[in-house]
Order: C-alpha cells, then structure tokens, then sequence
C-alpha cells in the first residue's frame, strides 16, 4: 500500500499540469470522499496546484517533491482507513500515471521522471546510448 500511495502521490502531482486536471481532481475528490465529492481535499488539491503553478523554475523540483510527499501520507491515511479503496487508487494511477516499465534494474518511463532519495537513500537517472522518442513534428523553420 506504501508504495501504491507514493505512485499515487507522483501521478498525482504530475497531472496538474496537464489539460486533464480538472477530471482528475473530480475523481481525486471522489475517491476520497467514498463515491461523493470530498470538499475539503478539492481546496487541498487547489492549494497544492496553486502552489506548483507559483513554484519559479529554480524551487520547481523541491516544491514538487515536497507537495507529493504531502498526497503520499493522504493516500497512505486513505488506504490504512479504507484497505478497499485500494483498487479505485491502483485504477486511477493506471489511468493517471505515466508509462513505466521496470526490468532487470531499470526503468523506462514516458513522461517526466524524477528520482528523490530519502532518509539517506540514492537516487540516480542514467541514459547510456541514444533516446528516440517515435515521429514528432517538425520545430520552426523545418519541414
């Protein structure tokens, strides 16, 4: 449940700033009020992305991280008080979340990834050889 919580937390925060955010706060709002809209996590939601939008460039990573470290101890107080709505979260971050797959100690991601090391952990992000993300459209001035 700990860790379904922390990926529900980084989904989470990386969904408000997509064009989607308002129906991932509805359902955010939702499963914590068991089926109704919970009021008080839809301010919390809209504090958390006011304070991820005001966040300047250089405070943007810590911000983040410290805002999905709050939503983590959320999910984790929801699913300790409610152990069935496990599979609404795990839903919901499937539905949410990036794309990631995991393998023989690594990882691929679609989306933005970030690696935080807590209470005296390692992090690290490495590439090794070339990135090619699929056909994209040609910038300014290409064709």
């Amino acid at each position: 449940m700990v860790v379904l919580a922390a990926m529900a937390a980084a989904a989470l925060v990386q969904a408000m700033v997509t064009d989607g955010w308002e129906g991932v706060r509805h359902k955010v709002a939702r499963l914590f009020g068991r089926g109704q809209p919970d009021a008080a996590i839809e301010r919390r939601l809209d504090m958390t992305r006011d304070q991820l939008n005001t966040a300047t460039p250089g405070e943007l990573e810590q911000v983040r991280a410290a805002l999905a470290a709050q939503w983590e101890t959320r999910f984790a107080d929801l699913l300790a008080d409610h152990p069935d709505a496990e599979p609404q979260l795990a839903a919901l971050v499937k539905e949410i979340g990036p794309a990631v797959t995991a393998a023989d100690h690594s990882v691929a991601a679609g989306g933005n990834v970030t690696a935080t090391a807590r209470s005296g952990g390692v992090a690290a992000n490495v590439v090794h050889g070339d990135v090619h993300t699929g056909p994209t459209r040609p910038g300014p001035g290409r064709s």
